[in-house]
């Protein structure tokens, strides 16, 4: 995952370069349409500095004698309507940013997505990728901000800058001299700020992970029960605790030497204002410049340094702060996943494993050693094996969901590791022990399987006729097919056994050439569960079918059994022929059967 030519290359420019296009993809009108504003605010504050002077110039001629207090009225009333045009353009800016922050916000979490969706499925188990998804996440926040600031530099605040700048030239050259002694070490300070917060941001991304894992311990929807009944919530408060002051060390540590370099150039920047103001005022009493100029300097001064500060201290502060996590969105977005091809798998392959060995990220064994194993077309093949055999790990190497470290999961000639995802994992479904809850209504959580078909309330209905889900139930289903199975969106709550069913009505639904059932009945009763392989049996008729289960009676349904121990098959046969080898096959029958 680490790439560091990558690191050396992400520098202030290549982020531009890469930022601003996704900022106009995502909106493209209301980008424009920002930066328009901009520049026209810029202008109208331009003239507004030349109408101060106008004005208090113009307010010392009538005391002159030199003209009518109606001239002054009307130059007051040109400058009024100057200011509220400069509001209304502030508040219209401030609209279409929100607007479009808000569309590029989207698009580009939408990009961070649709990255982890090409990436290898093995990165999950990967510490340090989960590291990487969260780090680019909040690194969106940050790019989102980084454009509107410079921007905001390049269309406003720098045109402006130079517009004053001309301006105070033409009255007196050191002025310029000033302001530049003020804003660059103001600005070099924040370079040194940006270092600092980019090693914070690595260092703190898997304490925030742990920090959020004890947190869900313990009060999380998915934990609570367990931490109150062993009483271990005073041992997960402790581990949240000694988390959170980890992470606050190593804030606190960053924001104290930031601290420290703020005050020096801070302090420069307050000599630097009052050096300017005093120059303006030397300045007019020798008669350099008028009484108008200096109230028009005066003005501008102050709401420039006040802006610059605020420019450099809070926006381009949080700039350089944030300069690590968006490196890291950018990092992950460049990830390059491995070449496969977009080509369709002949439904009727043979499915082949050649000396197949699988070993986890960060792992000091092999899961799986040697594995060769064939699978017909239209044959059901039953996985058992004691927990830790590898029989799951086995199904995911044959899915494609992994891929093996040494050897090859080939579909006819084809090495599924050459196959995009899209076009492997539309001929298959799956059914897993560990399914997902999705929060979506009873019909949406059948039919998301295949969404393209999803119209069809008849199939849905058939669907979960055969896995004994009622939908007509209106105790368990009040609005039957439209009810939301979710209590945290004003839905109902289900029992772990009528998940499941909904979960192998899930891979029932689509119409795949590849069934896969890794030991989906964990919560269902013995009697119920050989319901759902009569069923199960019927519906993969003439297709390809894997099951692993742990309920040795359930693999009868199935043409061969393979029996794995120790990450490795030790048996491949019928029920008949495993029984009358007497080997591992029939000890764990005969274990199994002495419950029954």
């Amino acid at each position: 995952m680490k790439n560091n030519r990558l690191q050396k290359r992400i520098g202030f420019f290549y982020m531009i370069r890469k930022i601003y296009p996704m900022h106009f993809r995502a909106s493209p009108l209301y980008s424009v349409m920002v930066q328009c504003v901009n520049v026209l605010t810029g202008m109208a504050n331009g003239a507004i500095l030349l109408f101060t002077q106008w004005f208090f110039d113009t307010a010392l001629r009538v005391s002159n004698g030199e003209i009518t207090l109606r001239t002054v009225l009307l130059v007051l009333g040109i400058f009024v309507c100057l200011r509220l045009f400069a509001n209304v353009l502030e508040s219209t800016r401030q609209y279409l940013v929100e607007v479009n922050n808000a569309r590029v916000m989207e698009h580009m979490m939408g990009e961070i997505h649709r990255k982890s969706a090409e990436i290898d499925p093995i990165l999950y188990e990967d510490p340090a990728y989960l590291d990487d998804i969260d780090k680019a996440a909040n690194g969106v926040d940050s790019a989102i901000y980084f454009q509107y600031v410079t921007s905001s530099i390049l269309t406003f605040h720098l045109p402006y800058f130079l517009f004053l700048s001309v301006y105070l030239t033409e009255l007196h050259p050191m002025l310029v001299l000033c302001l530049l002694f003020v804003f660059i070490p103001v600005l070099i300070s924040h370079l040194f700020r940006s270092s600092l917060y980019a090693k914070l941001e690595d260092a703190s991304a898997p304490i925030r992970r742990q920090t959020a894992a004890y947190a869900d311990a313990c009060s999380g929807k998915r934990f609570y029960k367990e931490t109150r009944t062993l009483g271990a919530f005073g041992y997960f408060r402790q581990l949240l605790k000694d988390s959170v002051e980890a992470l606050n060390t190593a804030v606190w540590k960053t924001q104290k030497k930031a601290a420290m370099l703020d005050f020096g150039f801070q302090t420069l920047h307050l000599f630097g204002y009052i050096g300017v103001f005093g120059l303006a005022f030397l300045l007019m009493l020798r008669g350099d410049i008028s009484i108008g100029a200096f109230a028009a300097v005066f003005a501008a001064i102050d709401t420039m340094f006040a802006s610059m500060a605020y420019l450099i201290g809070d926006h381009i502060g949080s700039i350089t702060d944030g300069m690590g996590e968006i490196r890291n969105f950018l990092r992950f977005l460049e990830i390059t996943p491995a070449a496969r091809e977009s080509q369709c798998l002949d439904k009727k392959s043979v499915i082949c494993l050649q000396n197949v060995s699988f070993r986890y990220p960060n792992a000091n064994v092999d899961s799986l050693r040697n594995i060769h194993l064939q699978i017909q077309p239209g044959e059901t093949i039953a996985i058992v094996g004691e927990n830790g055999a590898g029989k799951s790990t086995l199904v995911k190497l044959i899915m494609g969901l992994y891929a093996p470290s040494t050897g090859t999961v080939q579909y006819g000639d084809v090495d599924i590791k050459h196959v995009s995802y899209s076009a492997l994992f539309t001929r298959m479904s799956g059914v897993f022990q560990k399914h997902a809850k999705y929060a979506l209504s009873l019909r949406d959580n059948v039919a998301i399987s295949d969404f393209d078909s999803m119209e069809s309330d008849a199939e849905i209905e058939k669907v979960l006729r055969k896995v004994h889900v009622n939908q007509d139930d209106t105790g368990i289903f009040p609005e039957g097919l439209h009810t939301m199975l979710s209590r945290e969106f004003d839905g109902v709550e289900l029992s772990g056994g009528q998940w499941q069913r909904i979960a192998i009505a899930r891979g029932m639904y689509r119409d795949s050439d590849l069934i896969i059932l890794d030991e989906p009945t964990a919560a269902i009763d013995p009697i119920e569960e050989s319901h759902v392989y009569e069923e199960f049996a019927r519906m993969t008729e003439g297709k390809t079918a894997v099951i692993v289960t742990h309920r040795i009676g359930s693999a009868k349904i199935a043409d061969r059994i393979v029996v794995m121990q120790d990450g490795g098959i030790v048996e491949v046969g019928t029920h008949a022929q495993l029984l009358a080898n007497h080997g591992v096959y029939a000890d764990m029958y005969e274990a199994q059967a002495k419950w029954y």
